[in-house]
């Protein structure tokens, strides 16, 4: 096998993490980035999943019920060399310390933003010398949406205006869409990622500066009011698509 059909192979990743809701969510975000997750929401499975399963990286959760991550740090550290990254919930320094001298490769906190997560764990994986066989990729926030088929609609030929400055969005007879503050932000950060797909995750954090969880419908209720305000067909919209499981992409302004 080559480099370059080396390259193209999914990055192996364990997550061993007891919340399920959170579980869905990473896996979902991370399989965007080119990469094959195994979740695992008990630890005592954790040994057959290294066998079988083969990961080039393990995120592990710091509590993970009654059963303390350092213990399961302990364990994989004691039967592989595979690098470790550690989710806490809250960041204490002594943890950090023993997680660490333990073998851990770094700490994240779970309600850190999903692109830095992926950034972190690109570094682990290069430090590894493991990111070179993968196809991850943190260039981008996830890959074009798929219903676009390639070509972005462009703002000039419909005639809406996004005036960032005067935090204006202007319909194409020059009349304000008046958005309060959540809509404009939520706008904003889709706009500026036009055609990649925006994680509830992301949107949660920075719109409402919260974790988002997964009974969590303040992403959900701006975006229906923003449909509300720019789309045609609110049962059938056209510029901001929602991504199962994922979050919502803008794909352009409407007609």
């Amino acid at each position: 096998m080559d480099h370059n059909t080396r390259s193209m192979q999914p990055t192996r990743i364990l997550l061993v993490d007891d919340d399920a809701a959170f579980c869905d969510q990473a896996s979902a975000y991370l399989a965007q980035h080119g990469c094959n997750v195994l979740a695992l929401t008990d630890p005592l499975g954790l040994p057959e999943a290294l066998a079988e399963f083969r990961p080039q990286l393990v995120l592990l959760d710091q509590r993970l019920g009654v059963v303390s991550g350092t213990e399961v740090l302990k364990t994989l550290r004691n039967g592989t060399t595979t690098p470790c990254i550690i989710i806490t919930g809250c960041s204490d320094p002594l943890d950090r310390i023993v997680n660490l001298e333990l073998g851990a490769d770094d700490e994240v906190e779970k309600s850190m933003a999903p692109r830095e997560l992926i950034a972190r764990i690109r570094g682990v994986l290069r430090r590894s010398g493991l990111h070179e066989d993968s196809a991850f990729d943190v260039g981008r926030a996830v890959p074009a949406y798929d219903g676009m088929r390639g070509a972005l609609p462009a703002a000039a030929r419909s005639g809406w205006r996004f005036d960032t400055g005067r935090r204006l969005l202007l319909r194409p007879d020059g009349s304000n869409c008046d958005l309060t503050t959540a809509e404009y932000e939520t706008f904003r950060v889709l706009h500026d990622a036009l055609g990649e797909t925006v994680a509830r995750s992301e949107l949660s954090l920075r719109v409402f500066h919260r974790p988002w969880r997964a009974n969590d419908r303040g992403v959900d209720t701006v975006i229906k009011k923003l449909r509300q305000k720019i789309e045609r067909d609110t049962s059938d919209p056209q510029c901001i698509k929602t991504v199962r499981q994922v979050g919502y992409v803008f794909v352009g302004f409407p007609d």
